[in-house]
Order: structure tokens, then C-alpha cells, then sequence
């Protein structure tokens, strides 16, 4: 077994990290990603040529890092992930934290966080929206249609476009609020959703996301093609550009990430329809 610490990864280890990572994450019935971009330091161990643990490190703070590992099955409880951890932190500043998310429903990697003295720190939850769950009342046809929109939605919302790192991010503003959208292949993330405080606790967040909503689903393709800036979300036209053969079955979901304790924000996303689809647990070791 040799063990190897890099600062980065060429493409063939990529690739035999990626095929380690989908075979634990399909024995272990979870769905957490390995990350190649973000981490700053990688260790791994080889046997016979192949990759069977490793471990990154993604910096968060100046010290605090957070930490993604993954042990081939059939490889586990030999100390490998022990034997890799204890040697990144040699790497890492003195009195670095790290922090280790993990599936609720993986009890085996929580066991072997809690027997090396993590200790469970936060939860996080993954939602979704899937289109056909967006309620009935937030998607009446007719607020994209009428020149005015139906009580209780919001006229002043405006699109912006930007370039975020190469990703395309739709920010939606309105004279109180802001979310942000990027976009990818298969969905939307959600993130940055801000409502100013003296707008809180009125139904005005629940309001403006909707509004923006029936905006994205109403005409995803058109809101990415033709880049409506500065235009409202109401000026946007219903029909699905015949230029990109999108179709209305093919409109994508919305991701997001919400602390367990933020008990406003679950509220006000389940009331929009999300759905929670995975929690996680925070370790901070």
C-alpha cells in the first residue's frame, strides 16, 4: 500500500477517484460528491495501482477546512482513512478545525467520526422543487399572461445575468429581497435568498419567491436565451422558445441547502413546495 499528498490531481487519478467515489456512494445509498475543484491538498493510498482511499481538503477559514473522504468497501477498516487523516493534518496550519458532513443515514461513517473524537455539530438540509410540485397557486398561467399580476404577487422583481466563476447565475431583485440561481445541466441551485428585516415575518419573502418562480418555470429557456435584463418577471412571455426545442417537460429543478435550525427558512421553502431529499450532519473535528 503506498500513500500519496498532492496539490492536485491529473486527469487519471480524477477519473479513479470519480469510479471510487460512485462504487461508495452507491454500496452506502448516499449522494455526497468528492471535491476536485475546491480542495487545496489531497491524499490518497494505492494498491496494486489503484486508488482505494482518499482524502481532500477544501480550505473554509484560515483555520477551519472541510474535509471529503471516501474508502473503497472493500478496503474498509484497515486505517486507511486514520492513516490519511493524521497525515493531512501534519499538513495543515497548527490547531486547524475540520469539518465533515455526512448522510444522516450513514450511521458506519458517523461511527468512525464519533470513535476518533468528532462530534456532531449542525445538520443541513438538502431540498428540491421538482416543477410538477410548485403549488397550483403559484403557477396560474395568467400571471404571466395579465399586464397585472394576481394578488399577492410582486411586480417589481428584476432579472440580472452574471458570470459567476464560468457559471451562469440568474439574480432576482426586488426593492426588498434577492436570490440568486445557478445554472446547471440538470438544475438550478438556489442561494443568497436575503429578505430585509423589516420586511420578515410578513409574507413578503414567501411573496417574492414565488413570484420569482413563476418567472423561472413559467419560461426557462427564454429567461436564458434572450437574457431578460432589467426587464420584470412579469414581462416575461409564456410561450418556451421554439429556438432551443425546450420543452415545458423538460424544465429544470430547483437545489438548495438550509441549516436544520433555520426554522423560518424550512418553513417558508416547504410552503413553496420543496421537499426534503437528504439531511446531513455536520462534525467538527
Amino acid at each position: 500500500m503506498k500513500s500519496y499528498c498532492v496539490s492536485s490531481l491529473d486527469s487519471f487519478r480524477k477519473d479513479q477517484i470519480q469510479t471510487m467515489v460512485n462504487t461508495c456512494t452507491a454500496h452506502d445509498h448516499t449522494s455526497l460528491s468528492f471535491p476536485f475543484e475546491d480542495a487545496s491538498l489531497f491524499l490518497f493510498s494505492e494498491y496494486d495501482g489503484r486508488i482505494v482511499s482518499v482524502i481532500a481538503f477544501v480550505p473554509v477559514d484560515d483555520l477551519l477546512f472541510e474535509c471529503s473522504a471516501f474508502t473503497d468497501p472493500e478496503f474498509r477498516g484497515q486505517g486507511l482513512f486514520s492513516a490519511l487523516l493524521d497525515q493531512g493534518i501534519q499538513e495543515l496550519p497548527e490547531d486547524s478545525e475540520l469539518l465533515f458532513y455526512v448522510d444522516q443515514k450513514d450511521r458506519n461513517t458517523a461511527a468512525v467520526l464519533e470513535a476518533i473524537g468528532a462530534e456532531q455539530d449542525s445538520e443541513e438540509h438538502m431540498m428540491e422543487l421538482l416543477p410538477e410540485d410548485f403549488s397550483t397557486a403559484v403557477r396560474r398561467t395568467d400571471h404571466a399572461e395579465s399586464a397585472a399580476a394576481p394578488s399577492g404577487f410582486l411586480t417589481d422583481v428584476q432579472l440580472e445575468t452574471l458570470d459567476i466563476d464560468g457559471t451562469l447565475t440568474l439574480c432576482f431583485r426586488s426593492g426588498h429581497a434577492i436570490v440568486n440561481f445557478s445554472v446547471f445541466p440538470s438544475h438550478y441551485y438556489l442561494y443568497g435568498f436575503e429578505v430585509e428585516r423589516s420586511q420578515r415575518g410578513k409574507g413578503y419573502g414567501t411573496s417574492f419567491l414565488q413570484t420569482v418562480l413563476v418567472g423561472l418555470f413559467s419560461d426557462t429557456e427564454n429567461l436564458l436565451t434572450d437574457l431578460y435584463i432589467g426587464r420584470t418577471v412579469s414581462d416575461t412571455p409564456v410561450a418556451v422558445s421554439s429556438r432551443t426545442g425546450a420543452s415545458g417537460d423538460h424544465k429544470r429543478p430547483v437545489l438548495l441547502q438550509v441549516a436544520g435550525n433555520n426554522t423560518p427558512a424550512l418553513a417558508l421553502y416547504k410552503k413553496t413546495g420543496f421537499r426534503i431529499t437528504e439531511t446531513l450532519c455536520c462534525y467538527l473535528y
